[in-house]
């Protein structure tokens, strides 16, 4: 009798947590869902529990909790998508205003395609000086070079940065999903890029890391304040608003690797210096890196000029 008792009361208890358990997983669904099937799931999950602890025990609880899960995930994965979907056609229905004037489509391309440039030259740069025996005799000559170097590389980590918020102001209309991945992908590009700093040498670390917030933040701060004005007087959404201001603060990025690379590249006199000589073309005085600061310096001229042209739209494109 004792044994029959205590059999009851565990199997009561494995009804009582089993039930619990399942009720915290329905939090996978969206909250519509939820509102309207959470009780009959709820009862359905524990008249399929006590059946099984009944006819066959506790143990054959594993395998019912096995189906159970993967259809929940399979079934909340399909019902978080409908929701997701039905939520994105609500809004383009009710505001028609959220789609980007064709200026600030060009922009958002424009920047896109400098920012890739930039991205590709800086790499380029960082990878020929940083296998040469060259560059720390040329940084102890010139603590101009040396400075520029560094900014080049971590207005380069930015840029990554400024890709992801344009892309993200694009083509999510969720601010805070892209803000939190912003800080993310900063934390994650600083370990990454710099993050061998961290063990031996924390305070160089901890300069990059406070260089590469004072250039994302800046870039935020003067990119907002530069597009406050066209954002009133055309009174755009806030989709197109968000857009325009990650194009512009990418653009700050833009400015400060185009000067610093310039910069750097003309200081080390590209037509001369050994370093560059390294990768010279055949039969001119040219050669890649030079090549890729002027493509990075034309396709940062245009743009610039297509993002000045978005911060003047059309009344009939906002």
């Amino acid at each position: 009798m004792a044994q029959f008792e205590q059999k009851a009361r565990g199997q009561k208890r494995a009804l009582a947590i089993s039930i619990l358990l399942y009720g915290l997983l329905l939090y996978a669904y969206p909250a519509p869902f939820r509102l309207i099937y959470r009780e009959r799931l709820v009862r359905v999950f524990r008249d399929s529990c006590r059946a099984t602890l009944e006819k066959h025990g506790g143990l054959f609880l594993i395998p019912l909790w096995g189906r159970t899960c993967t259809d929940l995930v399979r079934t909340a994965w399909l019902e978080r998508w409908q929701h997701f979907m039905e939520n994105n056609s609500a809004l383009v229905a009710s505001e028609p205003s959220q789609q980007l004037p064709a200026r600030l489509w060009v922009a958002l391309i424009a920047m896109l395609l400098s920012l890739s440039v930039e991205l590709l030259a800086s790499l380029h740069l960082y990878l020929l000086e940083d296998a040469s025996p060259l560059d720390q005799a040329a940084y102890i000559a010139s603590p101009l070079l040396r400075f520029s170097y560094d900014v080049i590389y971590l207005s380069a980590l930015a840029s990554g940065l400024a890709v992801w918020a344009v892309v993200g102001y694009a083509l999510i209309r969720r601010h805070l999903v892209v803000t939190f991945g912003s800080i993310f992908l900063t934390l994650l590009a600083a370990l990454g890029g710099f993050g061998g700093l961290l063990v031996h040498h924390t305070e160089t670390f901890l300069v990059f890391l406070g260089l590469l917030f004072i250039l994302t933040r800046g870039s935020f701060l003067l990119g907002s304040a530069a597009t406050a004005r066209s954002i009133y007087v055309y009174n755009l959404s806030s989709r197109p608003a968000a857009v325009l201001r990650a194009c512009a603060r990418a653009g700050v990025i833009v400015l400060v690797n185009l000067v610093a690379l310039v910069l750097h590249t003309l200081t080390l006199n590209p037509v001369s210096h050994a370093l560059y000589m390294q990768g010279q073309i055949p039969g001119t005085h040219l050669n890649a890196l030079l090549i890729a600061m002027v493509l990075a310096f034309l396709t940062g001229i245009i743009c610039m000029g297509c993002l000045g042209r978005a911060f003047h739209l059309k009344s009939q494109e906002s």
